[in-house]
């Protein structure tokens, strides 16, 4: 009896010890009941550094992925004046890469780099929006591959910035985790016009819900979890695809994902987005349209100076 007696005394010790390692400290405990600030917190002076890259998987008519494109970049966030009735933010692009690969199931092994991002710069006021409107992007070449390039800074502010504000994703709504919103966007339309390359372009939002799903460990810091989700967005443009050619493009675009923020600090820490396109492309002289699918994955993550300052 003693000798059990003596086991059972010698585990409690040992669970006692272990508790700190099996449930966390204090400082790394979340209470899922409180409520949260998670809308764009920073103060002048403020500097971070984001990672992003998007991958475009090319489908035929019948929605079989035939080939992709893989675009990486990296660009510095810098707050430069944060007061009341201004909340104004220079963004500037360091690096950007492109690849292109026939086998979609293969890694991307040939890169071009695109020597107009490195130092692409512009403001945007985020208590006086006018996104993309407040962009310039005429130094950007009128090509495809500017074209993937304009793209990929509308994805780093559409998403990842803009539901963090109050017009634009309701976001003093979303306090605790369960709950859910209509996003004041839905309904909502946008040009996304690029030099000469894209005209006429429209972008009307379908229904768009923002959820706050839960609190989490990420990257070493406590992380609250959004999670967006649009149905059926309209997409319409005209492409000058050469000077005598001009392609009459619509469809439909799906898209959702994640996002998570720093609760201690209100720093955007990663996100992510998916998205799937149905398209139907006219041509000049043709009847009837081409119908073409694309799927878009797009991740961003905060990194260090250092790993700003790599090469991708």
């Amino acid at each position: 009896m003693t000798k059990h007696l003596n086991l059972l005394f010698a585990l409690l010790v040992l669970l006692s010890a272990a508790t700190p390692s099996l449930f966390g400290q204090g400082e790394t405990v979340i209470d899922l009941n409180a409520e949260y600030d998670l809308s764009l917190r920073e103060t002048s002076g403020d500097v971070s550094y984001y990672k992003m890259r998007t991958v475009y998987y090319h489908g035929n008519s019948m929605g079989i992925t035939h080939s992709k494109d893989e675009l990486i970049a990296t660009f510095e966030r810098k707050a430069i004046a944060v007061e009341k009735g201004m909340h104004q933010v220079e963004f500037t692009w360091k690096r950007a890469k492109i690849g292109y690969q026939t086998d979609h199931r293969k890694e991307v092994s040939k890169w071009n780099v695109l020597p107009y991002a490195e130092g692409f710069a512009y403001r945007l006021d985020f208590e006086n929006l006018r996104f993309p409107g407040q962009v310039d992007f005429s130094p950007i070449p009128s090509s495809l591959e500017g074209m993937k390039f304009m793209v990929n800074i509308l994805d780093a502010h559409a998403q990842f910035d803009l539901l963090r504000t109050e017009p634009a994703g309701g976001i003093s709504r979303l306090k605790k985790t369960g709950d859910k919103i209509s996003n004041p966007g839905a309904g909502a339309s946008t040009a996304w016009d690029f030099n000469t390359f894209i005209q006429d372009s429209d972008f009307t939002n379908g229904t768009y819900d923002t959820m706050f799903t839960g609190l989490c460990m990420a990257e070493g810091k406590r992380c609250a979890v959004l999670e967006y989700n649009n149905a059926e967005s309209r997409i319409s443009s005209k492409t000058q695809a050469t000077p005598k050619m001009i392609l009459e493009q619509e469809g439909t675009s799906n898209f959702w994902g994640r996002i998570f923020i720093d609760i201690d600090t209100g720093q955007f820490v990663k996100g992510d987005l998916y998205e799937y396109v149905v398209m139907h492309v006219k041509m000049p002289g043709q009847n009837q349209p081409m119908r073409l699918f694309e799927r878009r994955l797009v991740e961003i993550w905060h990194i260090s100076k250092e790993e700003f300052n790599e090469e991708l």
